[in-house]
């Protein structure tokens, strides 16, 4: 077998710097020779010397950002150390990786080869409880405002998305958000900034060999693909700072999903399979939060927790790189619609582009098409005895339409201008008479 090593581990300040090599002809990752970093940017009161973390758990992050390659490809994975939890833990791991995107064969696993593994001892000291992970978003302030306090501390990772970028507006926005949301909830917060997205792997050669030659085809694979198999690992960025910090567990906000009376967690790189499987030194994911709780009823919750302390957050949901939320792709429609229904206004909740008139207008004319489970969850909610504060009339009209029509509406206003399209298409040969005869001709024979 040809093999990939991690071949060096160093710290420097406030950043974990790796080396990753491969064999030539491996071909897997974008340089023989990859150069790899992790950087903690926290909060003025918050101070960790990366220094004194053992390097069992220093190597955890890329570790798991490397495993998944060997449950495809005939390699040699070569680690210089491994936590002796995390290591025993890797049956499950995969496993939990297989149930998800699989089921994979045996056949096609590599080799992984630890060259120490290390009883690793946990820190005395328990600065704080538990990590919970922010973005910004419904279920990261949900999370937020269940556990607020001294005892937990706040943690942004922008670059688990796979398109984020370590410069510009919105990682900028990125540490605007959980500053001011960590005074909100009166915890600590610390960012952590990586490139092991933008730097490490051939995505798209990855992407399609466990397509095409590995036949991975179920919901998760289709739904978010090799980025999605690395999501859990990218996030595990984390575990130097856990460690250093004595915290005992991670928090994730849940992506739960309810469809009439289907209810179901979302099975992709975020599922509470993959972070259930996953510990390392006395610091394991705990349930992933409010795993049974409807967005809708998420959204109410933060806007009351906050409103009975006089305060405001932003429900940051756009991925757009800009300072401001667009307000215009599915994800900030569905936001506005669900403060909407708890009678406030969405632009005091971070979507500075919300227009009563214009927002109405585009979701009258069928502009919001979304999965059936967040139309139903908007549509159940709306009351029809009612007043709301804004867009009350926009708000009755959605409920009497129902959401079944609306979707199969907002569908067909999707694909009309296509229709329209190719109507035009045929319509242009009456411009071209030869063609036209020609054709008449093969019709009447």
């Amino acid at each position: 077998m040809k093999r990939i090593e991690l071949s060096k581990i160093t710290v420097e300040d406030d950043k974990i710097l790796y080396e990753v090599r491969q064999d030539s002809g491996v071909e897997l990752l974008r340089q023989d020779l990859a150069q790899l970093f992790i950087r903690l940017h926290c909060a003025e009161n918050v101070r960790v010397s990366l220094g004194r973390v053992p390097q069992s758990i220093l190597a955890v992050p890329i570790s798991l950002y490397l495993l998944p390659l060997t449950y495809f490809y005939k390699i040699e994975l070569v680690l210089p150390v491994m936590d002796k939890v995390l290591y025993e833990k890797l049956p499950e791991i995969y496993a939990a990786y297989s149930k998800i995107y699989g089921p994979f064969s045996e056949d096609w696993r590599g080799k992984l080869i630890v060259e120490s593994v290390v009883n690793t001892p946990t820190p005395q000291t328990e600065t704080y409880d538990k990590v919970v992970f922010f973005s910004g978003g419904v279920d990261a302030c949900s999370a937020g405002v269940n556990n607020p306090g001294r005892k937990t501390i706040l943690v942004s990772i922008p670059d688990i998305e796979l398109n984020a970028k370590n410069e510009g507006p919105l990682r900028e926005e990125k540490f605007s958000l959980i500053d001011k949301f960590s005074k909100v909830v009166g915890s600590d917060w610390a960012l952590i900034s990586n490139n092991f997205n933008v730097s490490l792997y051939r995505d798209i050669e990855i992407n399609n060999y466990l397509r095409m030659t590995r036949g991975l085809h179920g919901p998760a694979f289709d739904f978010d693909g090799w980025a999605g198999i690395k999501y859990i690992a990218n996030m595990c960025s984390v575990a130097p700072l856990a460690h250093a910090f004595g915290v005992k567990s991670l928090i994730m906000g849940s992506a739960f999903e309810q469809f009439e009376k289907k209810c179901w967690n979302a099975e992709d790189g975020a599922s509470p399979v993959l972070s259930s499987s996953i510990a390392f030194a006395g610091v394991r994911f705990a349930e992933q939060d409010e795993i049974r709780t409807r967005r809708s009823t998420k959204v109410r919750k933060i806007i009351e927790w906050c409103n009975r302390r006089n305060k405001k957050v932003k429900l940051w949901t756009c991925f757009r790189d800009e300072s401001t939320q667009c307000g215009l792709c599915r994800k900030c429609i569905r936001t506005q619609l669900n403060i909407l229904c708890v009678g406030e206004n969405p632009k005091d909740w971070g979507f500075d582009n919300f227009d009563e008139k214009k927002f109405s207008r585009l979701i009258k004319s069928y502009g919001y098409l979304d999965a059936p489970c967040w139309h139903w969850d908007i549509d159940d909610v709306i009351d029809a005895q009612k007043a709301y504060s804004y867009c009350n009339d926009m708000l009755h009209w959605l409920k009497r339409i129902g959401y079944k029509k609306y979707r199969i509406r907002a569908l067909a206003r999707i694909g009309r201008p296509r229709r329209i399209a190719w109507l035009k298409k045929i319509l242009l040969i009456n411009r071209y008479p030869h063609y036209l005869k020609s054709i008449i001709k093969r019709l009447m024979k």
